[in-house]
């Protein structure tokens, strides 16, 4: 396989994961999108190449989607900093589906003919098509797979993530996080493993770049402090310790003051709480154990 080849599969399994990627945030419930779109998108590339007189690429298209895999496992694991909630299910599940059908494929179909696209001549070639669609629709309304890669795997994996953030996160700013109240030291962990989950470092840097060109008021740090000037992960934790100590001194008497301090410190965004509340209990489970 030579090395050109090897940088096009590579350019266009990260084609791939975009779309791929897209389609996630448009259809959070179907997982299967993961399995059938990459075939689809292999037989529109090999017309292409086809069309343009390169069927030598056409040999191992497959590697497109074994390309896509890679990227998408150096992303969750070195940009993301999520390894602890990779599903091995969820990769066994669909990309062994979209890898062997991709490759069978590309085998016993793309390699034998000189021509993807049909022809008005060549009406039997519309099977493909069919086929395609056929099994996306068998996939879409009856194949769930059950955790996604990011948002549901969180959820199940809730405890287990949570933990090892904690224990993480504690050992590098233990000497920063200091409150009023040490009763809402957990709290505040919750909220930076929240935050940091949402945002992770490689992300926050291109924040930062970001703001360095727009000037912007721009969410900043671990805390995703909002800032119109630049904070690193330290300073938006001294700011977080400032604005929850605030919180806590204006809330006197309460019977559930973890919850009120946490609802007014996402004042505008209160689908928050309940996420960083399941954290803050594991947090509070673990410490007692």
């Amino acid at each position: 396989m030579q090395l050109g080849n090897i940088i096009i599969y590579f350019v266009l399994g990260l084609a791939l994961f975009l779309i791929l990627n897209y389609f996630d945030r448009q259809e959070k419930e179907n997982n299967a999108i993961h399995a059938i779109l990459p075939i689809i998108y292999i037989i529109i590339l090999a017309g292409i190449f086809s069309s343009i007189g390169y069927q030598e690429i056409n040999h191992n298209l497959f590697m497109v989607v074994i390309m896509e895999l890679l990227i998408r496992i150096y992303y969750v694991k070195s940009i993301l900093k999520r390894e602890d909630l990779m599903n091995s299910k969820f990769y066994f599940q669909i990309y062994g589906v979209a890898i062997l059908g991709s490759y069978f494929l590309n085998q016993v179909f793309i390699s034998k003919v000189d021509n993807i696209f049909p022809t008005p001549s060549e009406m039997r070639m519309g099977i493909w098509f069919l086929i395609v669609l056929f099994l996306y629709m068998v996939f879409k309304n009856h194949i769930h797979i059950e955790v996604t890669e990011e948002k549901s795997t969180f959820i199940s994996k809730r405890k287990e993530y949570a933990l090892v953030q904690y224990a993480r996160l504690k050992n590098e700013y233990r000497k920063e996080v200091k409150l009023k109240n040490k009763e809402l030291v957990p709290l505040f962990y919750a909220i930076m493993i929240y935050e940091n989950y949402k945002r992770p470092r490689f992300f926050r840097k291109l924040d930062c770049l970001t703001y360095r060109f727009t000037g912007k008021e721009t969410k900043m740090g671990i805390m995703q402090i909002p800032s119109r000037s630049e904070l690193g992960d330290i300073e938006s934790i001294k700011l977080a310790i400032k604005k929850i100590n605030q919180i806590d001194s204006s809330i006197k008497d309460s019977k559930q003051k973890v919850k009120d301090v946490l609802l007014e410190y996402y004042i505008d965004h209160n689908n928050y709480v309940s996420d960083v509340l399941d954290i803050y209990h594991e947090i509070v489970t673990f410490d007692k154990n």
